[in-house]
């Protein structure tokens, strides 16, 4: 460190001068006076055009340099001295302000990388081509030293060499922990009222427990040696007992054995359920909505933050996936559905997915509890959609393949009954039909897991004849797919089939939601191949019509739903209209060239009704154009040139009979009342997303 000269004496540094403690830091001496023997009035800088590093290793910090080994174990002084270095340190950014594109590698310091490149995480996953295939059987071998390293580690005492940056980082972490009870309701609030919950309600069990640790140990404070201890924690493995029941599994990773991931977890679910309205009484009613965006974005720091550090020292585990998933979802709502971000988080989720196996179901060791195998069957269900839904919206190649995969669909289990003992869960077992479907007729989360995951596996081989040349071999293709979807939709049980005429008037509101969206998805896959048809077959048009008029109804049912759900209205509402935008673009661009050519167009609904529903759909965008709505200018714009072309079709200002329908010869036309690059906003419509998972229902 340095210090100034005092009467010919070596000062104390700055942080025992201000604990007012006596220094005993050892301070460079130069050659000269050692040979004269003046060592005590020397002061040294040993690179003088240079500075020091300014971070400091919280245990054991050594003054030699280009030492690779790891430090010393820490002391009771050493810990008192690391305190004091934690107290005299610039704090780092606050978890508040920090922006979820930031990255700390400004800050890392060569006690850093030390700490990084001196083991390194587990290998995770080697498939059947890896270059150890052929030495399977050796287990010992096939495993990394650094995994065999963290299996003999697990349970050790506290290490040295932790960074003081990533500990200062942790204690701003836990400090959010101060928003606990907030975090609390919002979890238990999202899993008592939805139903596409992914990850299992057993998490709940691990609030009560993290609940104690604020009150006994003052987490939310940070302090030094919990701070340590976190992290430690979250280095080790986390191994999974085969024995062991779900409702015990808390305890891998609270309590003593606290872990970041799972504070990271609830941090995401907390953050994005803050901005769909539940706990009301946790914000005011003045100002309410900038109160949630703001814990919003905390919480997404903070999750943000969380990741960072589990990437550089943690090996691969459920809980990071888990924490990835919902952290892919916060950044979702909290950036929109076109954002670069999405799609980055995507690919870090995936690889992460391959990264642990959850693709290869035959590759998952019997020696996991079969809640936790049916936990990670869950996980790749619903990512595996997510990835497809985001791939169509975006119109880029899906990241998870199926033909690189062979995970099996989840059982359709209660939630409850993976938190139960082994006899329990054969019990449950043996209400499933062979096809894994409960015989009760009852509706869980992984009922609609199963059924998206189902609908997702067309919308892959959809997407995969898109790129191809569109000609009479593609056009079969599209015809096979969509004939297996209609058979495999047929299949599954009725109570999974949506009826607007037919509701039970016992069934609820979050159920029949999601009956909607798995019903828009099965819809959207006909839309795609119908779009893709007609450029072979004119045929084909009428069916797009029929279509497209169909899920643009299913929407308005959806919406109109949302309106009698008071305690859910989010701002984010504008997302349940996804599926709108190309079934809409289709019809009214129908509409406006029957009003224009006079012909009739091939649909066999109802005009007048087609025409109410796209007044209605309008309407809808109209409102979510407010000012502070995300994608605000996309949908004033939609909203324009919709109720634009709705007027034409109303009120004809000119009666013209135009020889064709093609649209570029309307854009030049003086009767066209939009422009040409309407139109091609109307084409880019067409090809729009769908409703993806990070909606609560």
């Amino acid at each position: 460190m340095n210090s100034r000269r005092r009467n010919g004496k070596p000062a104390s540094c700055e942080p025992c001068r201000k604990d007012k403690v006596r220094c005993d830091h050892r301070l460079p001496v130069c050659s000269r006076c050692q040979k004269k023997r003046q060592t005590a009035s020397c002061f040294y800088h040993p690179a003088p055009l240079t500075h020091r590093s300014k971070s400091t290793n919280v245990k054991g910090s050594s003054s030699g340099t280009g030492s690779t080994h790891s430090p010393p174990a820490s002391t009771p002084q050493q810990d008192d001295s690391d305190a004091r270095l934690l107290r005299a340190r610039p704090a780092s950014t606050p978890i508040s302000t920090l922006s979820n594109t930031e990255g700390p590698g400004s800050q890392l310091d060569d006690g850093f990388n030390m700490f990084v490149t001196a083991r390194s995480l587990p290998t995770g996953y080697l498939g059947p081509t890896s270059f150890v295939a052929a030495l399977e059987d050796d287990h010992e071998l096939v495993s990394s030293p650094s995994e065999r390293q963290s299996h003999h580690d697990a349970g050790t005492a506290l290490s040295s060499g932790l960074p003081l940056y990533w500990v200062q980082r942790t204690a701003e972490i836990l400090r959010c922990l101060e928003d606990f009870s907030t975090i609390t309701q919002l979890v238990c609030e999202y899993y008592r009222l939805s139903k596409a919950a992914v990850i299992p309600s057993l998490i709940l069990n691990a609030l009560p427990a993290i609940q104690t640790m604020i009150d006994e140990a003052q987490l939310h404070k940070g302090p030094v040696e919990q701070v340590a201890r976190v992290l430690q924690n979250t280095k080790q493995l986390l191994h999974v007992p085969s024995t062991m029941a779900g409702r015990h599994f808390h305890e891998l990773f609270t309590g003593p054995n606290l872990r970041l991931e799972i504070l990271g977890l609830f941090y995401a679910i907390a953050g994005r359920l803050s901005v769909f309205g539940l706990a009301h009484d946790k914000f005011p009613r003045q100002n309410g909505m900038a109160a949630r965006e703001r814990f919003s974005r905390k919480m997404l720091a903070a999750s943000d933050a969380v990741l960072q550090i589990c990437k550089l020292i943690a090996p691969v585990n459920d809980l990071t996936i888990w924490m990835l998933y919902e952290i892919l979802l916060l950044s979702k709502v909290a950036h929109g559905d076109a954002s670069s971000a999405k799609w980055r988080r995507l690919g870090d989720l995936s690889t992460h997915i391959f990264e642990l196996g959850l693709h290869r179901d035959s590759q998952q060791s019997s020696s996991l509890p079969l809640f936790l195998v049916e936990s990670r069957r869950r996980l790749f269900a619903a990512t595996y959609q997510l990835d497809k839904s985001i791939a169509t919206f975006l119109g880029r190649p899906p990241r998870i393949s199926l033909r690189h995969s062979d995970c099996r669909l989840p059982l359709d289990l209660d939630d409850r009954s993976l938190e139960a003992d082994q006899s329990e869960i054969e019990l449950a077992l043996q209400d499933l039909d062979s096809d894994g479907w409960n015989t009760q007729g009852s509706l869980h989360r992984s009922t609609f897991s199963r059924q998206r995951f189902l609908v997702a596996t067309f919308r892959e081989e959809i997407l995969e004849v898109s790129l191809e040349t569109q000609n009479y071999r593609t056009a079969e293709k599209l015809r096979d797919i969509s004939m297996r979807c209609h058979q495999t939709w047929d299949s599954m049980p009725k109570q999974l089939h949506y009826n607007p005429d037919s509701r039970d008037e016992n069934m609820s509101n979050t159920v029949c939601m999601m009956l909607i969206v798995s019903y828009l998805a099965y819809l959207y896959n006909d839309f795609l191949i119908q779009r893709l048809l007609v450029q072979q077959d004119p045929e084909a048009y009428s069916a797009l019509l029929n279509v497209s008029s169909t899920i643009l109804s299913t929407v308005l049912d959806f919406c109109a739903m949302r309106e009698d759900m008071v305690d859910l209205r989010p701002d984010f509402m504008w997302t349940n209209l996804l599926y709108g935008f190309p079934s809409a673009a289709v019809l009214i661009k129908a509409l406006q060239k029957q009003a224009r050519t006079g012909k009739p167009i091939p649909y066999q609904g109802s005009r007048s009704v087609l025409i109410r529903h796209l007044s209605v759909f309008i309407s809808q965008l109209e409102s979510m154009s407010r000012p502070g709505v995300v994608n605000q200018e996309l949908f004033h714009r939609a909203s324009k040139i919709f109720s634009s072309i709705i007027d034409e079709v109303l009120e004809p200002r000119v009666a013209v009979t135009l020889p064709g329908p093609d649209l570029d010869i309307l854009a030049e036309s003086e009767t066209c009342m939009i422009g040409s690059d309407d139109l091609e906003f109307l084409d880019m419509l067409e090809f729009g997303g769908s409703i993806d998972q990070y909606m609560i229902f």
